[in-house]
C-alpha cells in the first residue's frame, strides 16, 4: 500500500486478546528463550551485533545473547538508559553520570550531565553520534569526546522519549510535552508539524523508510507518513476492569515493519507501517514485555538478525523472517499461468454453449414429434 493511501486511514481497533487474528498469530512460536540464566532486564539496547548493552539489577552490562553471558564488570548502580554501537556504548545513570563501555573492558566515566535523565540514543553509520536528553536540555557528540549541549534545546519543554535514527542521514526523534521534535546529527532542531501530544511515558520509534510511530498511555498509536500524522491503531482493554495495557516500547524492524510491546498483550506486529496489526508475542506468563531491541542488520536492504523482547520472566529472541503471503508468479511461469487460465476459461465457455445448443435442439425435436 502506498503512503498516500495510508494517510487516509481511519482508526483501527483489534481485540487481540480474543484469540488468533490471522495465520500470523502463530508467530508466538517464533520466539525462544535466550540461553543462559533468566535475568530480569530493565532495558536492552539495539545493536548491529548479537552482543549488546542491557540493564539488570540497576547496572549496565554487555550481554552476549548467543550464550547468555554477561561480559565485563558493568557500570555503577543507578543505570537508567543504555545505547550501543558495535563494540562500544553508553550508559546514563539516574544521577546524570554518563559512562562509556567498551567490550570487554570496564565502564569509564565520560562526563556528568545536569538535570534529570530522560533518554539516550546512538545514531547508525560508521561514525555514530550520541544524543542524551535531560531536563536541562539536549547533549550531542561522539562516543569518545563527550557530549555538548545542543543550542536551542529548551529546558521548559522536557523530553519524554528518544528514538534513534535507524538509517544514516535520518534525525533523532524526540517526544516532548509540546509534541515531537526531530534533531539532526549536527544538532539542528525542528518540530514535526501536527504531531500528537503524547503525555507522560510515551513510546516512539523510527522505521527504515522514515516513517515514525508513536504511542501514548491510552493505547493510541499514531504514524507519521509523508502526508502528516494519523491515528492508526487503538489498543483495546485487556479484559474485565483491567483497562488498556500500557505501551512499553516500539521498535522498527525493517523499512516499514515494527513491533509494539505492551504490559498485557506481549508484543504486537505491524508489517506495513500501521495498516494491519497482529499479535506476535513471546510466551510470557503475564503478557508483559518491558523493552525491545534489534540485534543485527535489521534495517539493511535485505534485513536479517534478531528481535529481542525483555520481560520480567527473562529474555526472548526470534530471528527476523518473512510473513506468510500469497505465491508470486514471475517470468515464464507467470505467462504459462495466464495462458492456462485463459485456455480453461475458453474451454469452459465453449462447453456451456455446446450443451445449451444440444439441449435446445433436443427440445425442438420432441415438439415436432408431437
Amino acid at each position: 500500500m502506498r503512503l498516500g493511501r495510508r494517510a487516509g486511514l481511519t482508526l483501527l481497533a483489534a481485540a487481540v486478546a480474543a484469540g488468533p487474528l490471522s495465520p500470523v498469530s502463530a508467530a508466538t512460536s517464533w520466539w525462544t528463550r535466550a540461553p543462559g540464566p533468566q535475568r530480569a532486564l530493565q532495558a536492552i539496547a539495539s545493536n548491529s551485533d548479537a552482543t549488546t548493552l542491557v540493564i539488570t539489577a540497576g547496572r549496565a552490562y554487555w550481554l552476549d545473547t548467543r550464550s547468555g553471558k554477561l561480559l565485563g564488570g558493568g557500570s555503577p548502580r543507578g543505570a537508567q538508559f543504555v545505547a550501543a554501537a558495535g563494540s562500544q556504548g553508553l550508559a546514563l545513570n539516574s544521577d546524570g553520570a554518563l559512562y562509556r563501555l567498551r567490550l570487554p573492558g570496564l565502564a569509564h566515566l565520560l562526563q556528568r550531565l545536569p538535570g534529570e535523565p530522560r533518554g539516550l540514543a546512538i545514531s547508525s553509520g560508521s561514525q555514530p553520534v550520541a544524543l542524551a536528553a535531560t531536563t536541562a536540555g539536549l547533549y550531542l557528540g561522539g562516543l569518545r569526546s563527550g557530549l555538548r549541549r545542543v543550542a536551542g534545546s529548551v529546558p521548559g519543554n522536557p523530553v519524554t522519549a528518544v528514538a534513534p535514527p535507524v538509517s544514516p542521514g535520518q534525525p533523532f526523534a524526540l517526544a516532548t510535552r509540546l509534541g515531537i521534535e526531530l534533531v539532526s546529527v549536527s544538532g539542528r532542531i525542528r518540530s514535526s508539524r501536527g504531531a500528537p501530544h503524547l503525555g507522560d511515558r510515551p513510546v516512539l520509534a523510527e522505521m527504515g523508510d522514515g516513517i515514525l510511530l508513536a504511542g501514548d498511555q491510552a493505547g493510541m498509536i499514531y504514524a507519521h507518513y509523508r502526508t502528516g500524522w494519523n491515528p492508526v491503531f487503538q489498543l483495546l482493554p485487556y479484559g474485565g476492569v483491567a483497562g488498556v495495557p500500557r505501551l512499553t516500547a516500539i521498535l522498527g524492524v525493517g523499512p516499514d515493519a515494527a513491533y509494539v510491546a505492551t504490559s498485557g498483550f506481549g508484543t504486537l506486529l505491524t508489517p506495513d507501517a500501521g495498516f494491519t496489526w497482529y499479535r506476535a508475542a513471546p510466551a510470557t506468563p503475564d503478557g508483559r514485555v518491558v523493552a525491545l531491541a534489534a540485534l543485527g542488520p535489521l534495517y539493511a536492504t535485505h534485513p536479517s538478525g534478531l528481535v529481542a523482547a525483555a520481560a520480567p520472566s527473562g529474555l526472548f529472541l526470534h530471528r527476523l523472517q518473512t510473513l506468510p503471503g500469497p505465491p508470486v508468479y514471475a517470468g515464464a511461469s507467470q505467462t504459462a499461468e495466464v495462458v492456462g487460465t485463459a485456455a480453461v476459461t475458453v474451454g469452459a465457455s465453449v462447453a456451456v454453449i455446446l450443451a445449451m445448443w444440444w439441449w435446445e435442439r433436443r427440445r425442438r425435436g420432441r415438439q415436432l414429434s408431437v
